[in-house]
């Protein structure tokens, strides 16, 4: 028997859910008679029944009393998840809309509270890959002229973040060049993924080993990512750096281990 519970994944109320199951146990039931199966209260039943009219879940046929009967669950119940992932979506790109929208009108107050020698002021600290691969994907997609990404092993995003991340700036024509340490390359799935990107314009070359993972943003800001000394599972912390005088000190790092580099595909 299946727990109502678990119907409640598909976006309806714990109601909703025992008095669809009800009605699937007979070809038809009244209101009352669902009430006392499903353990509804009486005057709660209406509005059950009618939710789930509305959602596809039953049909209600005219009579004294009125009764209804239950929609097959193998139509039904797929439409339902439909729409729940249709609603699922509108309802994320309204959040990102008002987040965006929100942080265009809070932006000033922000600048306005902190003083031009507020060292917080160009440094952003972050921790947990999800909140890191947010903040890496919006920085691609704020680059407009370069990217230069120093790459080593653990990975933090994962494999369709890493698409999206190289992705959005490739298809826009910006410079982007990658600097993968040998570690990256024996990733037969990463190597691939390289591979495929290159026709888009990735340049990539390869070193024996690179100290962290490094992104370089249009020469004026700059992505850490820093592995926890701590055993155990790999963990990370990031460092966005609004600075150029640290864009372009890094920028000159990252220029000689690109000179001595090879291409990919080449021996060194």
């Amino acid at each position: 028997m299946i727990d109502a519970q678990e119907l409640t994944g598909l976006g309806l109320t714990s109601y909703e859910a025992a008095a669809y199951l009800a009605l699937l146990e007979r070809a038809e039931l009244t209101s009352a008679d669902v009430a006392a199966r499903a353990a509804i209260p009486r005057q709660r039943v209406y509005d059950v029944l009618g939710s789930l009219a509305a959602k596809g879940l039953c049909l209600a046929r005219d009579g004294a009393p009125r009764a209804f009967a239950a929609v097959d669950p193998a139509t039904a119940l797929e439409l339902l998840a439909r729409e729940r992932e249709a609603a699922l979506v509108r309802q994320g790109e309204a959040g990102l809309a008002l987040a965006r929208r929100l942080a265009d009108s809070l932006g000033p107050l922000f600048a306005a509270g902190r003083g031009e020698t507020d060292p917080l002021a160009y440094v952003e600290v972050l921790s947990g890959p999800r909140r890191i691969a947010g903040r890496a994907l919006a920085l691609a997609e704020g680059a407009k002229v370069s990217v230069a990404s120093a790459i080593t092993p653990p990975m933090i995003l994962s494999l369709e973040q890493n698409r999206a991340f190289m992705r959005v700036p490739l298809g826009r024509g910006l410079s982007y060049r990658a600097l993968c340490d040998d570690g990256v390359l024996a990733d037969r799935a990463l190597a691939a993924f390289l591979g495929e990107l290159r026709p888009l314009g990735l340049t990539v070359r390869r070193v024996p080993a690179l100290p962290l993972k490094m992104q370089i943003f249009d020469d004026e800001v700059v992505l850490l990512s820093m592995q926890d000394p701590a055993g155990g599972a790999p963990r990370f912390t990031a460092v966005v750096i609004h600075n150029r005088g640290v864009a372009s000190m890094l920028g000159l790092a990252f220029e000689h281990l690109w000179q001595g580099a090879s291409p990919l595909g080449e021996e060194r």
